[in-house]
């Protein structure tokens, strides 16, 4: 059993999963991607919102965690899931993009969840 909760909201076409001000451990990271992957079997849904926005500017998710875990989510989701995360940390929302984009995964990070929400509700 998962010492975390990971709740989510299911929207009509995506899945929210709120992540807490203080989450920076692998196996956190790695409990939601798992949350992640058992949400989309059991809802069907093919669109994930992931919001950081109340992450700890002063505690920064290391930059291999952040690798590890877009490797794993590309193994878990490859294109077949389209996800966005919110978050105010720029070098963390580049690095994560750029190595989750290269694995094969449709993602965009970024801090304005407005233009989030559309781009993940897009068609292609």
């Amino acid at each position: 059993m998962s010492k975390y909760e990971h709740p989510y909201t299911e929207h009509d076409e995506y899945l929210e999963f709120v992540v807490s001000g203080t989450a920076k451990e692998e196996d956190f990271f790695s409990d939601l991607l798992c949350a992640m992957v058992e949400a989309t079997e059991q809802t069907g849904k093919r669109r994930i919102f992931i919001d950081r926005s109340a992450a700890d500017p002063q505690l920064p998710v290391e930059p291999m965690v952040i690798y590890r875990m877009s490797l794993r989510m590309a193994e878990a989701f490859g294109a077949s899931v389209r996800i966005a995360a919110l978050s105010s940390s720029m070098e963390s929302q580049s690095f994560w993009e750029d190595v989750s984009t290269n694995r094969g995964s449709i993602v965009k990070a970024g801090s304005d969840r407005d233009s989030l929400i559309q781009w993940l509700l897009q068609d292609n």
